[in-house]
């Protein structure tokens, strides 16, 4: 069988239909050098496109820490917390109700919450109380103190005492009260920032707590927002007015914080600046969406009271006084307290 051959030019069939159009040395060094140009534009776009995605992850982390050098992961939430973070409250019963009173720290002291109350001339129907955290520890009956509160219908958020209260009977509840010892022992909670001993004498506390108890008390969240009163937060220690958000604020460091220094938010005092401080400058700077926060923690300091935030905590356990706060009109409202225990001025306040 005879082949056709492109090349063959003694056939008379042939025909260079396809021009072999040879490139020149030059234009094969053009080309070279614009595939290599092609190549480095190439590389140039994916650095830039990496570089960016990057910042902005960054800046994403950033936003979120909101520049405070802090993140959940810091403060982890021990397993036994059973916390709940935020609730708002915007129901109408709620709104409705005459006078909302906050009060300040109880720790304990259920006489004193009686006197205040009756003080008060509180009416459940047309009043509502709201407890600013540690109801419990310190003072002499922390379990009366819980059970009156049910009682008055009272609203309320988590202390750091509190917290330590129930994370120890949610322990109990799961592991048995045999698992707590040895005493010496800490609870397996993780890399919590403080973490309990068994020995720690909010154990106590804790097992004197009955289910409905503990149901009580678990079920107070950590910030109480009610938007209809002027924005109004209730907090135990405080809220970092660098984070915008309430549901980025840091559990541990709402429940605990008294200054800010240049590390963020402490649990100390006297070693930056006081947390309301700062959240009254940056409130003062907004034409609106103000935010009110009452709270209470920082006995040392005592009743302290400006634009924005109202510090209600007047050491009552310390022998001195039991604050409520009518949210509605700022009126205050106080009795004297008996010496329960001598002010320590320590970070567990």
């Amino acid at each position: 069988m005879a082949h056709f051959s492109r090349d063959d030019n003694s056939s008379i069939e042939y025909v260079d239909a396809i021009p072999r159009n040879e490139k020149t040395a030059k234009q094969k060094r053009m080309w070279k050098w614009i595939a290599i140009a092609v190549a480095i534009i190439v590389v140039i776009i994916i650095v830039v496109v990496v570089s960016v995605v990057v910042t902005q992850h960054n800046k994403s982390n950033n936003s979120s820490n909101s520049g405070s050098g802090t993140s959940n992961s810091q403060y982890p939430i021990s397993p036994y917390a059973h916390m709940t973070t935020i609730v708002t409250n915007n129901d109408e019963s709620l709104q409705q109700k005459e006078n909302i009173y906050v009060v300040g720290d109880v720790h304990g002291c259920v006489s004193e919450l009686d006197k205040l109350v009756t003080k008060l001339n509180f009416n459940q129907a047309t009043d509502q109380l709201i407890l600013a955290g540690d109801l419990t520890a310190k003072g002499p009956d922390s379990v009366g103190v819980i059970r009156r509160a049910k009682e008055l219908g009272a609203l309320c958020v988590r202390g750091n005492h509190d917290d330590k209260v129930i994370r120890l009977k949610t322990y109990e509840l799961e592991k048995g009260e045999n698992a707590m010892y040895p005493l010496s022992a800490t609870m397996p909670e993780g890399n919590v920032p403080d973490p309990l001993k068994f020995k720690n004498y909010h154990v106590a506390i804790a097992k004197n707590l009955t289910q409905d108890d503990y149901d009580y008390l678990a079920s107070c969240p950590v910030m109480l927002h009610m938007p209809f009163l002027n924005n109004a937060v209730v907090v135990h220690g405080g809220l970092d007015p660098n984070i915008k958000s309430l549901q980025d604020q840091i559990p541990y460091l709402v429940m605990n914080m008294r200054d800010i220094d240049k590390n963020g938010p402490s649990p100390e005092n006297d070693v930056g600046t006081q947390w309301g401080t700062i959240w009254n400058e940056k409130q003062q700077n907004l034409t609106m969406d103000n935010t009110e926060i009452f709270y209470g923690h920082d006995a040392s300091r005592g009743l302290n009271l400006k634009n924005f935030t109202y510090g209600l905590d007047t050491g009552c356990v310390y022998g001195k006084q039991l604050t409520a706060m009518n949210v509605r009109t700022k009126v205050m409202t106080q009795i004297e307290c008996p010496l329960y225990v001598k002010q320590g001025g320590t970070s567990d306040d």
